[in-house]
Order: C-alpha cells, then sequence, then structure tokens
C-alpha cells in the first residue's frame, strides 16, 4: 500500500511537471509589461529567478486555460465562430536578442477583441473591482493591473500589425475561490496603440542599457513587485 506520504509525493511532482510556458526562454508579452524593471532585465538576461514558494496558483491558472481551450472548440457560441486560440503572433525583434512573439488566450476575429483569462481570488478580484470603479488607490492592486492592462494592450498592438484588426480588448478574471456566477468578473477597454509602444520603446530602452552594462542590478525593483517582495522563496 502506499503511504500518505509518497501519494503527496506522487501528486507533487504531477502538478510540478514543466508546461509550455515553463520551458519558454525568450520574453513574451507577459514579460515586458511587467513594471518591475530589474525582473525584466534578468529576464532579457536568461537569469532565472530562484525556486519559488507560491506555485500552486500559477499550475490551477494553466489548468484553467486548458479547460477553456477545449470549451472553446466544443461552444455553438456565434462569437467562437472566429475564436483563434492561442496562436504565436511577432511583437517585435530586439537587435542581438532575437525576435519576440507572444500567444494571446483568445482573439475574436469577427468581433475585433482580444480576451486575457486571468485567474483570481475573491478577495484580489473585489480589490481590482474597486480600484477600477475608482474606490480605491491601492499600490499593489494597481500595480498588478497596470501589469495585465499593459499585456493586453501588447498582444492588441501585435495583432493589428499582423493584420487582425483588434478594437478592444478584456482582462475575463475567474476566481479560484469561487462558487458562483457572480466569481467570474470581465473588465473590457479600448486598444489603445501608444499604450503598446511606450512599453515596447522601454523594453528597447532596457535592452540597450545591459548592451553596456549586462547587471540588472542597476535596475530599480518596484515597491509593489511581489517578487521583490518575498523573503520566503521555495
Amino acid at each position: 500500500m502506499l503511504s500518505n506520504d509518497r501519494m503527496l509525493d506522487i501528486t507533487l511532482s504531477l502538478l510540478k511537471q514543466e508546461s509550455d510556458r515553463d520551458r519558454q526562454k525568450k520574453i513574451g508579452a507577459s514579460d515586458f509589461s511587467d513594471p518591475c524593471a530589474y525582473h525584466l532585465a534578468k529576464k532579457l538576461l536568461g537569469i532565472p529567478d530562484a525556486p519559488f514558494k507560491y506555485w500552486l496558483g500559477a499550475k490551477i491558472g494553466t489548468a484553467t486555460h486548458s479547460f477553456l481551450e477545449d470549451a472553446i472548440t466544443k461552444s455553438d457560441l456565434p462569437e467562437m465562430k472566429s475564436a483563434v486560440v492561442e496562436q504565436k503572433i511577432f511583437l517585435g525583434t530586439l537587435d542581438g536578442y532575437g525576435e519576440i512573439h507572444s500567444k494571446p488566450d483568445l482573439v475574436l476575429v469577427e468581433d475585433r477583441h482580444l480576451v486575457d483569462w486571468k485567474t483570481s481570488t475573491r478577495d484580489k478580484t473585489r480589490k481590482y473591482q474597486r480600484v477600477v470603479f475608482g474606490e480605491s488607490q491601492d499600490a499593489g492592486v494597481i500595480y498588478n493591473l497596470q501589469k495585465y492592462y499593459t499585456q493586453a494592450q501588447i498582444y492588441a498592438w501585435g495583432l493589428n500589425k499582423s493584420g487582425t484588426p483588434i478594437d478592444t480588448c478584456s482582462l475575463v478574471f475567474i476566481n479560484r475561490d469561487g462558487t458562483t456566477d457572480a466569481d467570474v468578473w470581465s473588465y473590457t477597454f479600448e486598444y489603445e496603440p501608444e499604450h503598446a509602444e511606450m512599453a515596447w520603446v522601454r523594453l528597447e530602452t532596457i535592452w540597450s542599457n545591459l548592451g553596456i552594462n549586462p547587471d540588472p542590478e542597476q535596475f530599480n525593483r518596484e515597491e509593489e513587485c511581489f517578487k521583490c517582495k518575498v523573503t520566503d522563496p521555495a
């Protein structure tokens, strides 16, 4: 008979298997949308982050994405007729680094709409809502929303450049601890090319500075960056 400890080891080993996202070496939209220049510089240099204690939420997020991808193929919703799921798009080229690509979660081509799924928790989503509705100025929440908003804008920018027009974007938050329809919330906004272009210029500047001095310590660590704040890695 397998012991409890052995069964736990087996389950953790399965859950911790590397996904395609884990194996991704080059940066994508989710990296250069990060306001933390220090962590972006590390990613550009190929410096791996230390093992991270808080890993399970990301795995649940990957599983949720996989479920939705399958559900889209089986859906008879009219919007899904033009759905494009996880298709690689070209964002640009950094001299000396190479081409940068990303895979948007969902593109509704006929509706000219970009969707980015975000797994969350009830508490976090309520905080995001308060910021969006102008009821809060929580710096940590604003940091995360800025990252997500920029990521979606970068996807839309890449799609528009490649000939797939996008007018609007949605961040759809799905609460991991949710129980009802109310635990899924969509935040929709218009595409702003200038926002994505600013993110690209910032990326080029950081990469250029690394060419002169390949040390990520030259860049500031953002006060609200969760990875910078964590003091108890795995």
